[in-house]
């Protein structure tokens, strides 16, 4: 495991990972949510923003996640008919 220190919203933070390039984007994600939420809620308390880009963070995963599904669940079809098709091609031989 490796340390890195990242900037978050104006603190440092060490953290210890395996992946620190994976790190260093995650800081950065919460970073951009935090800048983004106390830009346009300038008198909320930190743990407040905190929270908020924790929640906003989460929504987008699971947005992503409800799209990965979707795209496994068509290429699944997909490949289903595919198979059916070269049965069909195998069968008439």
């Amino acid at each position: 495991m490796q340390t890195i220190t990242v900037q978050i919203h104006g603190s440092e933070y060490k953290l210890r990972g395996d992946d620190t390039a994976r790190i260093q984007e995650a800081a950065g994600i919460i970073n951009e949510q935090m800048r983004f939420i106390s830009s346009k809620a300038p008198t909320q308390p930190p743990v407040t923003i905190a929270v908020l880009a924790a929640l906003n963070t989460a929504e987008l995963l699971i947005g992503e996640q409800e799209r990965s599904r979707t795209e496994l669940q068509d290429c699944s079809r997909r490949l289903d008919g595919m198979s059916a098709s070269i049965y069909e091609l195998l069968e008439m031989e």
